[in-house]
Protein backbone atom coordinates (compact mmCIF):
# COMPACT_ATOMS: atom_id res chain seq x y z
CA UNK A 1 0.00 0.00 0.00
CA UNK A 2 1.58 3.44 -1.13
CA UNK A 3 0.36 5.48 2.46
CA UNK A 4 1.06 8.49 0.18
CA UNK A 5 -1.91 8.53 -1.50
CA UNK A 6 -3.92 8.08 1.43
CA UNK A 7 -6.22 11.41 2.03
CA UNK A 8 -5.74 12.45 5.51
CA UNK A 9 -9.51 12.21 5.99
CA UNK A 10 -9.16 8.49 4.68
CA UNK A 11 -6.40 8.16 7.11
CA UNK A 12 -8.10 9.53 10.00
CA UNK A 13 -11.33 7.23 9.18
CA UNK A 14 -8.83 4.33 8.94
CA UNK A 15 -7.17 5.22 12.17
CA UNK A 16 -10.72 5.83 13.60
CA UNK A 17 -11.94 2.26 12.70
CA UNK A 18 -8.88 0.48 13.93
CA UNK A 19 -9.49 2.36 17.36
CA UNK A 20 -12.59 1.64 17.55
CA UNK A 21 -11.77 -2.13 16.20
CA UNK A 22 -9.51 -2.90 18.31
CA UNK A 23 -8.72 -2.47 21.84
CA UNK A 24 -6.98 0.68 22.82
CA UNK A 25 -2.98 -0.72 23.45
CA UNK A 26 -3.38 -1.44 19.89
CA UNK A 27 -5.09 1.44 18.44
CA UNK A 28 -2.38 3.79 19.96
CA UNK A 29 0.34 1.52 18.67
CA UNK A 30 -0.76 1.68 15.23
CA UNK A 31 -1.21 5.43 15.59
CA UNK A 32 2.13 5.56 16.77
CA UNK A 33 3.11 3.73 13.69
CA UNK A 34 1.37 5.74 11.78
CA UNK A 35 2.10 9.72 12.77
CA UNK A 36 6.12 7.60 12.73
CA UNK A 37 5.04 6.47 9.45
CA UNK A 38 3.82 9.64 8.44
CA UNK A 39 6.14 12.02 10.09
CA UNK A 40 8.89 9.99 8.49
CA UNK A 41 6.93 10.10 4.82
CA UNK A 42 6.04 12.91 4.41
CA UNK A 43 6.25 16.49 6.49
CA UNK A 44 2.04 17.41 7.62
CA UNK A 45 3.29 18.89 10.88
CA UNK A 46 0.46 20.11 11.71
CA UNK A 47 -1.09 16.89 11.49
CA UNK A 48 1.64 15.02 13.27
CA UNK A 49 0.89 17.95 15.82
CA UNK A 50 -3.03 17.21 16.04
CA UNK A 51 -2.61 13.53 16.06
CA UNK A 52 0.32 14.17 18.99
CA UNK A 53 -2.50 16.10 20.69
CA UNK A 54 -4.92 13.59 19.84
CA UNK A 55 -2.64 10.79 21.21
CA UNK A 56 -2.13 12.80 24.63
CA UNK A 57 -5.65 12.98 24.89
CA UNK A 58 -6.11 9.50 24.00
CA UNK A 59 -3.71 8.70 26.95
CA UNK A 60 -4.99 10.63 29.48
CA UNK A 61 -8.93 9.11 28.08
CA UNK A 62 -6.63 5.77 28.70
CA UNK A 63 -5.32 7.11 32.20
CA UNK A 64 -8.76 7.95 32.78
CA UNK A 65 -10.43 5.31 31.34
CA UNK A 66 -7.76 2.95 33.78
CA UNK A 67 -8.51 4.41 36.52
CA UNK A 68 -12.05 4.59 36.29
CA UNK A 69 -11.95 0.88 35.30
CA UNK A 70 -9.99 0.40 38.25
CA UNK A 71 -12.28 2.53 40.21
CA UNK A 72 -14.97 0.71 38.94
CA UNK A 73 -13.12 -2.64 39.86
CA UNK A 74 -12.97 -1.25 43.17
CA UNK A 75 -16.60 -0.07 43.28
CA UNK A 76 -17.62 -3.32 41.86
CA UNK A 77 -15.57 -4.99 44.64
CA UNK A 78 -17.21 -2.94 47.45
CA UNK A 79 -20.11 -3.85 45.94
CA UNK A 80 -19.68 -7.61 45.82
CA UNK A 81 -18.38 -7.48 49.23
CA UNK A 82 -21.63 -5.07 50.36
CA UNK A 83 -23.94 -7.46 47.96
CA UNK A 84 -22.25 -10.23 50.45
CA UNK A 85 -22.62 -8.22 53.55
CA UNK A 86 -25.56 -7.15 52.90
CA UNK A 87 -26.51 -11.20 51.71
CA UNK A 88 -25.48 -11.88 55.07
CA UNK A 89 -27.13 -8.85 56.51
CA UNK A 90 -30.55 -10.21 54.85
CA UNK A 91 -29.77 -13.58 55.79
CA UNK A 92 -29.09 -12.74 59.61
CA UNK A 93 -32.00 -10.42 58.94
CA UNK A 94 -34.02 -13.16 57.81
CA UNK A 95 -32.65 -15.15 60.87
CA UNK A 96 -33.28 -12.66 63.14
CA UNK A 97 -36.81 -12.73 61.64
CA UNK A 98 -37.52 -15.92 61.80
CA UNK A 99 -36.33 -16.15 65.08
CA UNK A 100 -38.61 -13.00 65.63
CA UNK A 101 -41.41 -15.01 64.08
CA UNK A 102 -40.82 -18.35 66.26
CA UNK A 103 -40.91 -15.84 69.35
CA UNK A 104 -43.64 -13.86 67.69
CA UNK A 105 -45.28 -17.89 67.80
CA UNK A 106 -43.98 -18.39 71.53
CA UNK A 107 -45.89 -14.45 72.69
CA UNK A 108 -48.69 -15.15 70.66
CA UNK A 109 -49.10 -18.83 72.37
CA UNK A 110 -48.14 -17.29 75.41
CA UNK A 111 -50.80 -14.52 75.45
CA UNK A 112 -53.02 -16.93 74.39
CA UNK A 113 -52.49 -19.58 77.34
CA UNK A 114 -52.25 -16.11 79.31
CA UNK A 115 -56.05 -14.81 77.61
CA UNK A 116 -57.43 -18.23 78.26
CA UNK A 117 -55.96 -17.92 82.25
CA UNK A 118 -57.17 -14.78 82.62
CA UNK A 119 -60.70 -16.19 81.31
CA UNK A 120 -60.27 -19.04 83.65
CA UNK A 121 -59.20 -16.57 86.73
CA UNK A 122 -62.09 -14.45 85.68
CA UNK A 123 -64.49 -17.32 85.93
CA UNK A 124 -62.92 -18.47 88.37
CA UNK A 125 -63.31 -15.41 90.69
CA UNK A 126 -66.82 -14.83 89.07
CA UNK A 127 -67.71 -18.02 90.75
CA UNK A 128 -65.74 -17.17 93.80
CA UNK A 129 -67.83 -14.15 94.03
CA UNK A 130 -71.51 -16.10 93.38
CA UNK A 131 -69.98 -18.61 96.21
CA UNK A 132 -68.92 -15.72 98.38
CA UNK A 133 -72.33 -14.00 98.00
CA UNK A 134 -74.12 -17.25 98.24
CA UNK A 135 -71.69 -17.84 101.13
CA UNK A 136 -72.64 -13.98 102.37
CA UNK A 137 -76.68 -15.02 102.00
CA UNK A 138 -76.31 -18.30 104.18
CA UNK A 139 -74.26 -16.09 107.01
CA UNK A 140 -76.68 -13.76 106.98
CA UNK A 141 -79.68 -16.40 106.81
CA UNK A 142 -77.97 -17.82 109.62
CA UNK A 143 -77.10 -14.80 111.47
CA UNK A 144 -80.94 -14.04 110.72
CA UNK A 145 -81.77 -17.24 111.75
CA UNK A 146 -79.54 -17.17 114.65
CA UNK A 147 -80.81 -13.97 115.93
CA UNK A 148 -84.34 -15.24 115.57
CA UNK A 149 -83.49 -17.83 117.75
CA UNK A 150 -81.77 -16.09 120.11
CA UNK A 151 -84.86 -13.19 120.07
CA UNK A 152 -86.88 -15.75 120.33
CA UNK A 153 -85.31 -17.85 122.74
CA UNK A 154 -84.80 -14.56 124.80
CA UNK A 155 -88.84 -13.46 124.75
CA UNK A 156 -89.26 -16.92 125.74
CA UNK A 157 -86.99 -16.27 128.74
CA UNK A 158 -88.25 -13.19 129.07
CA UNK A 159 -91.86 -14.18 129.13
CA UNK A 160 -91.12 -17.36 131.32
CA UNK A 161 -89.02 -14.64 134.08
CA UNK A 162 -92.15 -12.37 134.00
CA UNK A 163 -94.77 -14.56 134.48
CA UNK A 164 -92.01 -16.09 137.52
CA UNK A 165 -91.94 -12.47 138.67
CA UNK A 166 -96.36 -12.30 138.88
CA UNK A 167 -96.09 -15.74 140.44
CA UNK A 168 -93.39 -14.79 143.13
CA UNK A 169 -95.46 -11.64 143.71
CA UNK A 170 -98.64 -13.71 143.99
CA UNK A 171 -97.32 -16.27 146.52
CA UNK A 172 -95.63 -13.33 148.44
CA UNK A 173 -99.23 -11.44 149.07
CA UNK A 174 -100.28 -14.91 150.08
CA UNK A 175 -97.90 -15.39 152.32
CA UNK A 176 -98.09 -12.04 154.03
CA UNK A 177 -101.56 -12.50 154.53
CA UNK A 178 -100.94 -16.06 156.19
CA UNK A 179 -98.13 -14.30 158.37
CA UNK A 180 -94.95 -15.35 156.96
CA UNK A 181 -93.54 -12.66 156.23
CA UNK A 182 -90.01 -13.51 156.42
CA UNK A 183 -90.44 -15.41 153.37
CA UNK A 184 -93.25 -12.97 151.64
CA UNK A 185 -90.72 -10.35 151.46
CA UNK A 186 -88.26 -12.74 150.26
CA UNK A 187 -90.81 -13.50 147.36
CA UNK A 188 -91.80 -9.63 146.61
CA UNK A 189 -87.60 -8.65 145.77
CA UNK A 190 -87.10 -11.41 144.38
CA UNK A 191 -90.53 -10.62 141.92
CA UNK A 192 -88.86 -7.23 141.47
CA UNK A 193 -85.82 -8.14 140.82
CA UNK A 194 -86.40 -10.85 137.63
CA UNK A 195 -89.26 -7.96 136.73
CA UNK A 196 -86.59 -5.51 136.08
CA UNK A 197 -84.19 -7.73 135.46
CA UNK A 198 -85.98 -9.01 131.84
CA UNK A 199 -87.44 -5.61 131.08
CA UNK A 200 -91.05 -6.27 132.89
CA UNK A 201 -93.35 -3.66 134.58
CA UNK A 202 -92.52 -3.24 137.78
CA UNK A 203 -95.70 -0.96 138.26
CA UNK A 204 -97.65 -4.62 137.48
CA UNK A 205 -100.28 -4.71 139.86
CA UNK A 206 -99.40 -8.01 142.18
CA UNK A 207 -95.91 -6.28 142.04
CA UNK A 208 -96.40 -3.32 143.13
CA UNK A 209 -98.80 -5.00 145.68
CA UNK A 210 -96.15 -7.06 146.74
CA UNK A 211 -93.39 -4.28 147.51
CA UNK A 212 -96.41 -2.24 149.41
CA UNK A 213 -97.27 -4.79 151.83
CA UNK A 214 -93.63 -5.79 152.63
CA UNK A 215 -92.29 -2.54 152.75
CA UNK A 216 -92.77 -0.98 156.70
CA UNK A 217 -92.41 2.52 155.48
CA UNK A 218 -94.53 2.12 152.58
CA UNK A 219 -98.03 1.79 154.00
CA UNK A 220 -98.29 2.73 157.68
CA UNK A 221 -100.97 3.94 160.07
CA UNK A 222 -99.58 7.57 160.89
CA UNK A 223 -102.47 8.96 163.83
CA UNK A 224 -106.05 9.18 164.25
CA UNK A 225 -108.47 12.24 164.26
CA UNK A 226 -111.52 12.93 165.88
CA UNK A 227 -114.28 12.37 163.25
CA UNK A 228 -113.74 11.93 159.27
CA UNK A 229 -111.22 14.00 157.71
CA UNK A 230 -112.86 15.19 154.96
CA UNK A 231 -110.23 17.91 154.02
CA UNK A 232 -106.41 18.47 153.51
CA UNK A 233 -103.87 20.79 152.99
CA UNK A 234 -100.01 21.58 153.26
CA UNK A 235 -98.32 24.23 154.93
CA UNK A 236 -95.98 26.01 152.95
CA UNK A 237 -92.06 25.80 153.26
CA UNK A 238 -91.07 28.49 156.05
CA UNK A 239 -88.39 30.91 156.23
CA UNK A 240 -87.97 30.33 159.87
CA UNK A 241 -85.53 27.67 160.75
CA UNK A 242 -87.92 25.86 163.39
CA UNK A 243 -90.72 25.43 161.35
CA UNK A 244 -91.94 22.31 160.04
CA UNK A 245 -93.43 21.66 157.25
CA UNK A 246 -96.69 19.58 158.11
CA UNK A 247 -100.10 18.24 156.78
CA UNK A 248 -103.36 20.23 157.91
CA UNK A 249 -106.62 17.81 158.35
CA UNK A 250 -109.93 19.11 159.25
CA UNK A 251 -112.62 16.92 160.19
CA UNK A 252 -116.44 16.47 160.46
CA UNK A 253 -116.00 16.94 164.19
CA UNK A 254 -114.54 20.18 164.56
CA UNK A 255 -111.27 19.34 164.88
CA UNK A 256 -107.87 20.59 162.85
CA UNK A 257 -104.48 18.71 163.35
CA UNK A 258 -101.28 19.68 162.01
CA UNK A 259 -98.82 16.57 160.88
CA UNK A 260 -95.17 16.74 160.75
CA UNK A 261 -93.00 13.98 159.16
CA UNK A 262 -90.36 13.20 160.97
CA UNK A 263 -87.43 12.40 158.78
CA UNK A 264 -84.06 9.82 159.43
CA UNK A 265 -80.78 10.25 158.42
CA UNK A 266 -81.25 8.95 155.47
CA UNK A 267 -84.20 11.03 154.45
CA UNK A 268 -87.21 8.80 154.37
CA UNK A 269 -89.89 9.49 157.42
CA UNK A 270 -90.11 7.16 160.02
CA UNK A 271 -93.22 8.77 162.16
CA UNK A 272 -94.63 11.70 161.91
CA UNK A 273 -95.66 14.48 165.24
CA UNK A 274 -99.30 15.07 165.63
CA UNK A 275 -100.54 18.24 167.13
CA UNK A 276 -104.33 19.74 167.53
CA UNK A 277 -104.50 22.86 166.78
CA UNK A 278 -108.32 23.48 167.12
CA UNK A 279 -110.97 21.41 168.40
CA UNK A 280 -114.54 22.02 168.77
CA UNK A 281 -117.43 19.39 168.28
CA UNK A 282 -119.62 22.04 167.21
CA UNK A 283 -118.39 22.50 163.52
CA UNK A 284 -118.81 19.97 160.82
CA UNK A 285 -115.44 21.47 158.93
CA UNK A 286 -115.68 20.35 154.52
CA UNK A 287 -113.31 22.17 153.33
CA UNK A 288 -109.37 23.85 154.61
CA UNK A 289 -107.09 25.67 152.92
CA UNK A 290 -103.89 27.82 153.90
CA UNK A 291 -103.72 31.37 152.98
CA UNK A 292 -101.05 34.21 154.05
CA UNK A 293 -99.69 31.94 156.92
CA UNK A 294 -103.13 31.46 158.07
CA UNK A 295 -105.11 28.15 158.71
CA UNK A 296 -108.69 28.53 157.09
CA UNK A 297 -111.66 25.47 158.09
CA UNK A 298 -115.08 26.54 156.28
CA UNK A 299 -117.78 24.61 158.63
CA UNK A 300 -120.80 23.35 156.82
CA UNK A 301 -122.89 26.48 158.10
CA UNK A 302 -120.60 28.98 156.78
CA UNK A 303 -118.68 30.11 159.72
CA UNK A 304 -114.87 30.57 158.76
CA UNK A 305 -112.26 29.71 161.38
CA UNK A 306 -109.12 31.02 161.06
CA UNK A 307 -106.25 29.76 162.92
CA UNK A 308 -102.69 31.58 163.20
CA UNK A 309 -100.48 28.62 163.46
CA UNK A 310 -96.94 30.77 164.52
CA UNK A 311 -95.07 28.34 166.60
CA UNK A 312 -93.42 24.54 166.08
CA UNK A 313 -94.67 21.13 167.10
CA UNK A 314 -94.36 20.21 170.92
CA UNK A 315 -93.72 17.10 170.56
CA UNK A 316 -95.40 13.21 169.04
CA UNK A 317 -99.01 12.81 169.46
CA UNK A 318 -99.34 16.29 171.50
CA UNK A 319 -102.86 16.02 172.28
CA UNK A 320 -103.09 18.77 174.95
CA UNK A 321 -105.68 20.87 173.37
CA UNK A 322 -108.01 18.29 171.83
CA UNK A 323 -111.18 19.30 174.53
CA UNK A 324 -109.49 22.47 175.74
CA UNK A 325 -112.68 24.01 173.65
CA UNK A 326 -115.50 21.59 173.44
CA UNK A 327 -118.87 22.72 174.28
CA UNK A 328 -118.67 26.43 174.80
CA UNK A 329 -121.14 27.10 171.88
CA UNK A 330 -118.59 30.42 170.74
CA UNK A 331 -120.63 32.26 168.34
CA UNK A 332 -119.65 33.92 164.69
CA UNK A 333 -117.53 36.96 165.24
CA UNK A 334 -116.21 36.19 168.84
CA UNK A 335 -112.31 35.99 169.12
CA UNK A 336 -111.62 33.34 172.11
CA UNK A 337 -107.80 32.90 172.65
CA UNK A 338 -104.39 34.03 171.70
CA UNK A 339 -101.49 32.17 173.62
CA UNK A 340 -98.29 33.21 171.74
CA UNK A 341 -98.32 29.67 169.72
CA UNK A 342 -102.09 29.80 168.35
CA UNK A 343 -104.71 32.46 167.91
CA UNK A 344 -107.95 31.37 166.70
CA UNK A 345 -111.00 33.87 165.71
CA UNK A 346 -114.59 33.06 163.61
CA UNK A 347 -115.30 34.85 160.76
CA UNK A 348 -119.28 35.32 159.57
CA UNK A 349 -120.35 34.94 156.64
CA UNK A 350 -122.36 38.02 156.39
CA UNK A 351 -125.93 38.17 154.98
CA UNK A 352 -125.65 35.09 153.75
CA UNK A 353 -129.11 32.77 153.00
CA UNK A 354 -128.57 29.44 155.22
CA UNK A 355 -127.58 26.47 153.38
CA UNK A 356 -124.85 23.61 153.18
CA UNK A 357 -121.15 24.94 152.49
CA UNK A 358 -119.27 22.27 150.91
CA UNK A 359 -115.79 23.99 149.40
CA UNK A 360 -113.15 26.08 150.42
CA UNK A 361 -110.76 27.57 147.55
CA UNK A 362 -108.10 29.74 146.47
CA UNK A 363 -107.40 31.14 143.14
CA UNK A 364 -103.79 32.65 142.09
CA UNK A 365 -104.27 35.67 142.72
CA UNK A 366 -104.73 34.87 146.67
CA UNK A 367 -108.23 35.48 147.29
CA UNK A 368 -110.45 32.90 148.78
CA UNK A 369 -113.38 31.34 147.72
CA UNK A 370 -116.40 30.05 149.55
CA UNK A 371 -118.77 27.64 147.40
CA UNK A 372 -121.96 26.56 149.02
CA UNK A 373 -125.22 24.57 147.34
CA UNK A 374 -126.02 27.58 145.48
CA UNK A 375 -124.18 30.62 147.04
CA UNK A 376 -120.45 31.37 145.71
CA UNK A 377 -118.70 33.85 147.88
CA UNK A 378 -115.23 35.52 146.85
CA UNK A 379 -112.84 37.25 150.23
CA UNK A 380 -110.18 39.07 150.19
CA UNK A 381 -106.67 36.87 151.07
CA UNK A 382 -107.48 36.96 154.97
CA UNK A 383 -110.62 36.01 154.61
CA UNK A 384 -112.10 39.00 156.34
CA UNK A 385 -114.04 40.90 153.64
CA UNK A 386 -116.59 39.68 151.10
CA UNK A 387 -115.91 40.83 147.50
CA UNK A 388 -118.14 39.09 145.10
CA UNK A 389 -121.30 36.64 145.74
CA UNK A 390 -123.13 35.09 143.00
CA UNK A 391 -126.40 32.65 143.15
CA UNK A 392 -126.22 29.54 141.15
CA UNK A 393 -130.39 28.15 140.12
CA UNK A 394 -128.56 24.27 139.96
CA UNK A 395 -127.48 23.04 143.00
CA UNK A 396 -123.59 23.03 142.98
CA UNK A 397 -122.29 19.45 143.11
CA UNK A 398 -118.44 20.45 143.10
CA UNK A 399 -116.32 23.23 142.28
CA UNK A 400 -112.76 24.16 141.55
CA UNK A 401 -109.78 26.78 140.29
CA UNK A 402 -107.34 26.54 137.89
CA UNK A 403 -104.78 29.30 137.43
CA UNK A 404 -107.51 32.33 138.35
CA UNK A 405 -110.07 31.00 136.86
CA UNK A 406 -113.38 29.26 139.05
CA UNK A 407 -115.66 26.70 137.70
CA UNK A 408 -118.43 25.36 139.50
CA UNK A 409 -120.43 21.94 138.27
CA UNK A 410 -124.16 21.44 138.91
CA UNK A 411 -126.07 18.47 139.40
CA UNK A 412 -127.68 18.92 135.99
CA UNK A 413 -124.09 18.74 134.17
CA UNK A 414 -124.07 22.29 133.63
CA UNK A 415 -120.56 24.07 133.40
CA UNK A 416 -120.32 27.34 135.03
CA UNK A 417 -116.86 29.73 135.29
CA UNK A 418 -116.08 32.66 136.74
CA UNK A 419 -112.79 35.30 136.73
CA UNK A 420 -112.44 38.21 139.08
CA UNK A 421 -115.99 37.28 140.23
CA UNK A 422 -117.92 37.82 137.03
CA UNK A 423 -119.10 34.76 134.89
CA UNK A 424 -117.02 33.74 131.62
CA UNK A 425 -118.53 30.88 130.66
CA UNK A 426 -122.39 29.29 130.87
CA UNK A 427 -122.62 25.50 128.89
CA UNK A 428 -123.66 21.98 128.98
CA UNK A 429 -121.11 19.37 129.40
CA UNK A 430 -121.73 15.88 128.48
CA UNK A 431 -121.13 13.25 130.95
CA UNK A 432 -121.25 9.64 130.58
CA UNK A 433 -124.25 8.52 132.22
CA UNK A 434 -125.37 11.75 133.03
CA UNK A 435 -123.25 11.58 136.57
CA UNK A 436 -122.63 14.59 138.65
CA UNK A 437 -119.25 16.05 138.72
CA UNK A 438 -118.39 15.01 142.63
CA UNK A 439 -114.27 16.21 141.91
CA UNK A 440 -112.73 18.75 140.20
CA UNK A 441 -108.69 18.73 139.37
CA UNK A 442 -106.67 20.55 136.95
CA UNK A 443 -103.41 18.80 135.76
CA UNK A 444 -101.43 22.02 135.37
CA UNK A 445 -98.28 20.02 133.83
CA UNK A 446 -100.24 18.78 131.27
CA UNK A 447 -103.00 21.36 130.88
CA UNK A 448 -106.00 19.22 131.40
CA UNK A 449 -109.17 18.94 133.46
CA UNK A 450 -110.10 15.78 135.39
CA UNK A 451 -113.80 15.42 136.24
CA UNK A 452 -114.51 12.63 138.83
CA UNK A 453 -117.97 11.43 138.92
CA UNK A 454 -120.37 9.81 141.58
CA UNK A 455 -120.52 6.30 139.59
CA UNK A 456 -116.67 6.36 139.80
CA UNK A 457 -115.64 7.67 136.25
CA UNK A 458 -112.27 9.72 136.23
CA UNK A 459 -113.09 11.95 132.93
CA UNK A 460 -110.14 13.69 130.98
CA UNK A 461 -110.63 16.71 128.96
CA UNK A 462 -108.67 19.01 127.19
CA UNK A 463 -107.38 22.84 128.00
CA UNK A 464 -110.18 23.68 126.15
CA UNK A 465 -112.77 21.31 127.85
CA UNK A 466 -113.27 18.86 124.87
CA UNK A 467 -113.42 15.56 125.93
CA UNK A 468 -110.22 13.52 125.81
CA UNK A 469 -110.78 9.44 127.30
CA UNK A 470 -112.09 7.94 130.52
CA UNK A 471 -110.05 6.23 133.41
CA UNK A 472 -111.91 2.96 134.30
CA UNK A 473 -111.31 1.19 137.45
CA UNK A 474 -113.53 2.67 140.75
CA UNK A 475 -116.91 1.73 141.04
CA UNK A 476 -117.75 4.84 143.72
CA UNK A 477 -118.03 8.27 143.38
CA UNK A 478 -114.55 9.80 143.59
CA UNK A 479 -113.57 11.88 146.32
CA UNK A 480 -110.06 12.92 145.35
CA UNK A 481 -107.66 13.51 142.84
CA UNK A 482 -104.17 14.82 142.60
CA UNK A 483 -100.90 14.32 140.08
CA UNK A 484 -97.95 13.55 141.85
CA UNK A 485 -94.91 12.68 139.34
CA UNK A 486 -95.79 9.56 137.15
CA UNK A 487 -99.00 9.00 138.14
CA UNK A 488 -102.59 10.67 138.78
CA UNK A 489 -103.99 9.09 142.08
CA UNK A 490 -107.81 9.27 142.61
CA UNK A 491 -109.87 8.01 145.64
CA UNK A 492 -113.14 6.56 146.17
CA UNK A 493 -116.22 5.68 147.89
CA UNK A 494 -115.05 1.95 146.83
CA UNK A 495 -112.10 1.43 149.06
CA UNK A 496 -109.75 1.90 146.71
CA UNK A 497 -106.66 4.85 145.74
CA UNK A 498 -106.23 4.27 141.88
CA UNK A 499 -102.47 5.61 140.41
CA UNK A 500 -103.33 5.41 136.95
CA UNK A 501 -100.30 6.46 134.92
CA UNK A 502 -100.63 9.26 132.21
CA UNK A 503 -97.23 8.94 129.94
CA UNK A 504 -98.94 7.57 126.84
CA UNK A 505 -102.91 8.46 126.82
CA UNK A 506 -103.17 6.43 123.59
CA UNK A 507 -102.74 2.90 125.45
CA UNK A 508 -104.94 1.37 127.64
CA UNK A 509 -104.62 2.62 131.24
CA UNK A 510 -104.87 0.03 133.73
CA UNK A 511 -104.83 1.32 137.64
CA UNK A 512 -102.52 0.34 140.63
CA UNK A 513 -105.01 -0.21 142.95
CA UNK A 514 -104.64 0.35 146.54
CA UNK A 515 -107.37 -1.33 149.11
CA UNK A 516 -108.34 -0.27 152.20
CA UNK A 517 -110.83 -1.14 154.97
CA UNK A 518 -112.53 1.99 155.04
CA UNK A 519 -113.19 4.89 153.33
CA UNK A 520 -110.98 7.35 151.84
CA UNK A 521 -112.15 10.65 152.04
CA UNK A 522 -109.06 12.79 151.19
CA UNK A 523 -105.66 13.07 150.65
CA UNK A 524 -102.98 15.15 150.27
CA UNK A 525 -99.23 14.66 148.31
CA UNK A 526 -95.74 15.50 149.21
CA UNK A 527 -93.78 15.36 145.98
CA UNK A 528 -90.76 15.77 148.11
CA UNK A 529 -90.56 11.80 149.27
CA UNK A 530 -93.26 10.38 146.82
CA UNK A 531 -95.71 10.16 149.64
CA UNK A 532 -99.38 10.10 150.24
CA UNK A 533 -101.37 11.61 153.30
CA UNK A 534 -104.48 9.23 153.49
CA UNK A 535 -107.71 10.40 155.51
CA UNK A 536 -109.48 7.14 156.29
CA UNK A 537 -113.45 7.22 157.45
CA UNK A 538 -113.37 7.39 161.15
CA UNK A 539 -110.35 9.31 161.29
CA UNK A 540 -107.46 6.87 160.64
CA UNK A 541 -104.66 8.88 158.97
CA UNK A 542 -101.88 6.62 157.04
CA UNK A 543 -99.42 7.64 154.53
CA UNK A 544 -98.62 5.36 150.91
CA UNK A 545 -95.47 6.04 149.63
CA UNK A 546 -95.74 5.03 145.65
CA UNK A 547 -92.49 5.08 144.67
CA UNK A 548 -90.94 1.54 143.43
CA UNK A 549 -87.68 2.33 143.70
CA UNK A 550 -87.87 3.28 147.33
CA UNK A 551 -90.65 0.56 148.53
CA UNK A 552 -87.81 -2.20 146.93
CA UNK A 553 -85.03 -0.95 148.92
CA UNK A 554 -87.24 -0.48 151.76
CA UNK A 555 -87.72 -4.35 151.16
CA UNK A 556 -84.07 -5.37 151.00
CA UNK A 557 -83.14 -3.60 154.13
CA UNK A 558 -85.79 -5.67 155.77
CA UNK A 559 -84.70 -9.30 153.91
CA UNK A 560 -84.23 -11.35 156.47
CA UNK A 561 -82.46 -14.78 154.92
CA UNK A 562 -81.95 -16.42 151.39
CA UNK A 563 -83.76 -18.82 150.09
CA UNK A 564 -83.48 -22.74 151.02
CA UNK A 565 -82.48 -24.90 148.28
CA UNK A 566 -85.57 -26.62 149.36
CA UNK A 567 -87.45 -23.15 148.44
CA UNK A 568 -85.54 -21.86 145.35
CA UNK A 569 -86.57 -25.88 143.70
CA UNK A 570 -90.14 -25.10 144.84
CA UNK A 571 -90.72 -21.53 144.49
CA UNK A 572 -88.29 -20.59 141.70
CA UNK A 573 -87.13 -23.64 140.05
CA UNK A 574 -84.09 -26.11 139.68
CA UNK A 575 -84.09 -24.86 136.19
CA UNK A 576 -82.94 -21.42 137.29
CA UNK A 577 -79.53 -20.44 138.52
CA UNK A 578 -78.85 -19.79 142.60
CA UNK A 579 -78.90 -16.29 143.62
CA UNK A 580 -79.01 -14.75 147.20
CA UNK A 581 -81.03 -12.08 147.68
CA UNK A 582 -80.07 -10.67 151.02
CA UNK A 583 -76.23 -9.65 150.35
Amino acid sequence: MNLKKISRKKLKDNISGVASEVGTHIAIAVIAGLIVYVFASSGYESEISELNNRIEEMKSAERNALITKRISEQMEDIAYEQKALSDKQRERAEEQSRLADIERGKAELERGLAVKAEQQARASAQEAENMRAIAEQQSTLATQNMEEALKARSHADTLFYQSLARSLAQTSITQYKSGDKSLAALLAYSAWYYTDKFKGNVYHQDIYTALLDNAPRAKMRIGRVSGNPRAMAKLPYSSDKDAKKGYIIATDYGEISNFVPRVNSKGFVDNYDEQTIFNNPNYLFRDVCVANGNILALDVSGTLVKTSFTGTSTGTNDKRNRNEFAGRGQRPGQQIKEDGLISRKYLPMSNMPQERWRHLLQNSEGKIIAVGEHQVVWLDASGTSILYTHNIEDEISEAGVFENVLVIFTKTGKLHSFRNGKPSVSKQISLPRNNPVSYYYYMKGKGMHVLGTEDGDVLLYDKDMKYVRSLVGHSGAITHMEHLGWCLATSSYDHRICLWNLEDLNTQIAPIEVHYDKWPLSFTTNKDNWTLIVGLADGDIESLHISVEDNKDNVHDHIERDFTPQEWEYYIGEGVKYRRFKE
